[in-house]
């Protein structure tokens, strides 16, 4: 048990970076950023978008993924404590869907290499260098379900099932 909490406080150090960081340079309308959301929304939408107005997305991006990296740093204290509200968290459907968004979101933005350059190669050598982005959300999604089927058995399951007392 204590090896599982382990391996996720390491693998929530890597993802909250991962959100963190990204988060905070949207925020600060990184000019690369805008350059991949304008020219994925001309390359696979066919839409123009102004700097200004994907600056301003990009924007509001980077507060949501900080928005994001909160939530997982509550749920990695909660890993950490081992008990509590936040521990539940950590465990929850909801921690979850968390990650499973980090993966989406996090593939999303490393294809975005791709959509916006409007070509496959060499570009996807970009897509490739990111997978550890979607990958380690991926593995927090496996640990968590992993928990909850350990600590949660479904009804009717195997674990649930009780033996006759000896007479």
């Amino acid at each position: 048990m204590r090896r599982n909490r382990v391996i996720y406080t390491l693998l929530s150090i890597g993802v909250i970076g991962t959100f963190f960081g990204h988060g905070m340079w949207a925020v600060d309308g990184k000019e690369s950023f805008v350059e991949l959301f304008t020219g994925s929304f001309d390359n696979v939408l066919g839409v123009t978008v102004s700097t200004a107005t994907a600056t301003t997305w990009v924007q509001a991006i980077g507060w949501f993924d900080l928005a994001v990296a909160v939530a997982m740093i509550a749920m990695l204290v909660g890993n950490i404590q081992a008990k509590g509200a936040l521990y539940e968290f950590a465990y929850s459907k909801a921690a979850m869907v968390i990650y499973a968004w980090a993966v989406l979101w996090s593939f999303a933005t490393a294809a975005s290499r791709l959509t916006a350059a409007g070509v496959f190669y060499p570009e996807v050598w970009d897509l490739v260098e990111r997978a550890p982005n979607f990958m380690v959300p991926a593995a927090l999604i496996y640990l968590v379900y992993q928990h909850r089927q350990d600590h949660h058995p479904v009804a009717g399951s195997a674990a649930d099932v009780k033996t006759p007392a000896a007479h």
